[in-house]
């Protein structure tokens, strides 16, 4: 048997909240769990929304049912099969996301990436590929890619300010699992933010970390 890949094209969707203009003052992609789909995640945003803000949530290329072989849908980013083929799709999914709403807005507007559960671990991995500064990056509730460059991302984006934001009450990490990784973490300069709750982008949390942003 011989294996074969060609490249084709694909029709992504995203999501959007606010208008962006040349007053636009912050640009913000936030990337979704496992089983989310874009346009429900991006209500988490709501609340933030402002005419100097942009929010846009990506969806993954992936999509399934949730349970059985009907009902809700939802979209991850990456399985294991073919895993490097659907990390370089993605990140260059992102890319041109980010190169076309960069066009669109003021040269001092503020570029902050949040990744969600699953999504923290595709937006470290495509933070290392872009050629845009960032100046936040924020991964939520869930872990750094396992094969990130902190070498080359330091160098990269040396002066990007970095949030760790996990619940208390989250499913998927004890409270033993998340102080174990921040052990691990130790070397990777970030501020950690905890909230009592769960695996789910909190609202009062979102709103203080965004204040911290201005």
């Amino acid at each position: 048997m011989n294996e074969h890949s060609i490249k084709v094209e694909k029709t992504a969707h995203y999501y959007s909240l606010g208008e962006l203009n040349k007053n636009t003052k912050e640009l913000w992609v936030v990337c979704h769990g496992y089983g989310q789909l874009a346009s429900f995640f991006l209500k988490k945003f709501e609340n933030i929304e402002s005419e100097s803000r942009f929010i846009v949530a990506p969806e993954g290329f992936n999509k399934f049912y949730l349970k059985g072989y009907h009902g809700r849908v939802g979209a991850s980013w990456m399985t294991k099969e073919k895993r490097l083929d659907e990390i370089e799709d993605h990140c260059v999914y992102l890319e041109q996301l980010l190169d076309a709403f960069t066009k669109e807005a003021s040269a001092s507007c503020k570029i902050h990436l949040l990744g969600f559960s699953q999504g923290s671990a595709t937006v470290s991995r495509w933070i290392l590929r872009t050629k845009h500064k960032i100046d936040t990056l924020i991964q939520w509730g869930g872990k750094i890619a396992n094969d990130f460059d902190f070498k080359s991302y330091q160098a990269k984006q040396s002066n990007t300010k970095n949030y760790i934001v996990f619940g208390t009450e989250d499913e998927f990490y004890t409270l033993e699992s998340v102080q174990k990784y921040r052990e691990e973490m130790k070397e990777f300069k970030a501020e950690w933010i905890s909230y009592n709750g769960a695996h789910t982008i909190d609202s009062d949390c979102l709103i203080e970390l965004t204040n911290k942003l201005k």
